[in-house]
């Protein structure tokens, strides 16, 4: 009768572990520079010259007039020739009520011969004068304008702190193979494996 043999395989119970190990994050925020800058300028220029030439006195005097003077030498003409017939009229109105019945006399033939004499008798003026030279002026070109000086305004912007961070560790045991005991029976050897 052949032998028997008892064979025995067991294995052994492991536990596994998952580790997450503590972490320490202490970055900084690094400086950042930034500028504004303003660039020079000249802003200067020159105004141009200027020449002025006012010839009108000069051409008033020999007649040439222009709307104002003429509209006021007119007016003031006007007003005066208006005063003197205006007193005419009235001395002659005067006349007629006065004397115009009286026998013998014509006054209105005698107004228009005393008129008529005035004119042929009136003193009749030359005046020599001189010509105004004409109103020149120049206004010589200025230098204008006030130049901008140019500035850089830098600018750091740093933190006075770091970043620091701590992350937890943690440890997670959990079953990684169960134990067992396998037993078996064979005959005439014993197997290695079952």
């Amino acid at each position: 009768m052949p032998m028997l043999y008892l064979n025995v395989r067991h294995t052994l119970p492991m536990i596994g572990m998952r580790v997450q190990r503590n972490t320490l994050d202490s970055s900084i925020n690094q400086p950042r520079y930034e500028q504004e800058t303003q660039t020079a300028r000249s802003n200067r220029g020159v105004t141009q010259p200027k020449l002025t030439i006012n010839s009108y006195p000069s051409r008033h005097s020999y007649g040439y007039t222009n709307n104002t003077d003429f509209a006021r030498e007119n007016y003031e003409r006007g007003m005066s020739e208006v005063q003197k017939g205006t007193s005419k009229h009235t001395q002659m109105a005067w006349a007629l009520v006065e004397d115009g019945s009286k026998q013998g006399r014509q006054v209105g033939i005698e107004f228009a011969k005393r008129d008529m004499e005035n004119r042929v008798t009136r003193q009749r003026q030359l005046v020599a004068a001189a010509i105004p030279d004409p109103e020149i002026h120049f206004d010589v070109g200025q230098a204008v304008g006030e130049p901008t000086i140019g500035r850089t305004t830098p600018r750091w912007n740093t933190e006075g702190q770091a970043r620091v961070q701590f992350n937890r560790g943690s440890i997670e045991t959990y079953l990684q193979q169960k134990g067992d005991i396998h037993r078996w029976v064979s005959e005439g050897k014993y197997d290695i494996y079952a």
